[in-house]
């Protein structure tokens, strides 16, 4: 059980616990990334209550589902293209919003702004702003990128098979983000907000 365990459980192995039928690690998992998810739903949807039912249905059919669950290495990034699909079917089948969404091959690209890159508490208001500032004439697929390889922490694979990009094309997306830093006190602050070192980007 997770409450036995001393130490931080990754979220893979809680997602492991979860398909093994370990409820406290749903709830590990659920408290451990609801703002997050929330404020990506809400993002989305514009509208609270969407935002917070869609998170909370989502979680319940991933309990529901657990014997069925695939191995996921981010689960963050899993859950939010799955969180994303649902709010697309709560607004489509509300018809909320001028035009329907389409459902299939939409959910890959997560629609990632520049806030959403620093949601630890510990980041300090200015390094935010300098680095805000920094990458602000990146595309939002460029800024997608870098979310996933700092903050959800995936592979260049992962990132490839995410965004159905070539290898070569995701590595041209964080040469221009750390060439918009311009300089080594910018990028060590991203690095230092998203807790990599930099070897780590090019690993």
């Amino acid at each position: 059980m997770v409450s036995d365990l001393r130490v931080e459980v990754t979220d893979p192995a809680l997602w492991l616990l979860i398909r093994n039928g370990d409820e406290s690690a749903l709830e590990k998992l659920y408290t451990r990334h609801y703002q997050v998810l929330y404020r990506y739903g809400l993002k989305l949807a514009k509208d609270k209550g969407i935002a917070q039912d869609c998170v909370q249905e989502m979680f319940f059919d991933l309990w529901n589902k657990r014997t069925k669950l695939k191995e996921v290495q981010s689960v963050r990034f899993y859950l939010m293209k799955w969180l994303k699909r649902e709010i697309i079917r709560s607004l489509n089948s509300k018809h909320i919003g001028n035009n329907i969404i389409p459902i299939e091959g939409d959910t890959d690209y997560l629609g990632l702004e520049i806030g959403d890159l620093f949601e630890k508490k510990e980041v300090k208001s200015h390094n935010a702003v300098q680095i805000k500032k920094a990458i602000s004439n990146l595309t939002p697929r460029e800024r997608e990128v870098i979310y996933m390889r700092f903050f959800l922490e995936l592979t260049y694979e992962e990132i490839c098979n995410a965004m159905n990009l070539s290898y070569q094309v995701v590595m041209n997306y964080i040469h221009r983000a750390l060439k918009a830093l311009r300089s080594n006190e910018l990028i060590n602050k991203l690095l230092l907000i998203s807790g990599c070192t930099f070897s780590y980007l090019f690993s």
